[in-house]
């Protein structure tokens, strides 16, 4: 896909999502050997079912821990996906054709699959911002993808490896940035393996944004 595309339609994106955007606050850390046991126990407030039943019928109910189990315990769940899953390569493809109705179709069929995905929630609103603003689902996607950012970017700064922001896809790596004002596709990348993922540093003279991404080898391989 043409960097020049996705640089014009960029903006378009984040007039539409920053109109939501909550005051930033300092980092936390993120516990996910503590948050892989809330989601599994099924006697547990964070069982990842009720997270899901109230991030697709009532998002904006849940609260910032069930917010934060909900993203980051998306690995422990069966709704992780691997990074060459055809539904989403229509998905992307469909955005570099401009044609909306495949975008929300090829969207929402993936979303099934990977509900807390922003980046593919944020390329729908755009799609029915194009298609149909009225319709209905434009409503519950823009309170899905608030409440997901509004806790990401609460809760990271991206000034250091400690404070990056903390993302589960490389995809929302781009989201984040671009939501910055930051083309980080003109940055030199680093990127330091851990345990648990990936610290990506972007850097661009004095310029530094880190990031890290909660993803595993296995994200890239067919289940």
């Amino acid at each position: 896909m043409k960097i020049t595309f996705f640089s014009d339609i960029r903006s378009k994106i984040y007039i539409i999502i920053l109109s939501f955007f909550s005051a930033w606050s300092q980092a936390q850390n993120i516990n996910l050997d503590s948050i892989k046991i809330n989601v599994q126990n099924e006697n547990s407030e964070f069982y990842y079912e009720k997270l899901i039943y109230k991030f697709k019928f009532d998002p904006t109910s849940l609260s910032d821990e069930e917010v934060k189990n909900l993203y980051y315990g998306k690995n422990f769940s069966k709704y992780r996906t691997y990074f060459f899953d055809p539904d989403y390569l229509d998905f992307m493809k469909s955005i570099s054709q401009k044609n909306w109705k495949k975008t929300i179709n090829y969207g929402e069929k993936y979303l099934v699959k990977d509900p807390t995905n922003t980046e593919v929630l944020t390329y729908i609103l755009l799609a029915y911002e194009k298609k149909d603003k009225e319709a209905p689902n434009y409503g519950l996607y823009a309170a899905q993808s608030k409440t997901l950012l509004n806790y990401i970017m609460q809760n990271g700064d991206g000034k250091t490896k400690e404070t990056a922001f903390k993302v589960n896809s490389v995809g929302e790596v781009y989201l984040i940035a671009g939501i910055l004002g930051k083309n980080i596709r003109t940055f030199k990348r680093t990127s330091t393996m851990q345990k648990d993922g990936t610290i990506d540093e972007f850097s661009k003279g004095d310029e530094k944004i880190y990031f890290k991404v909660f993803e595993n080898i296995e994200n890239f391989t067919k289940p």
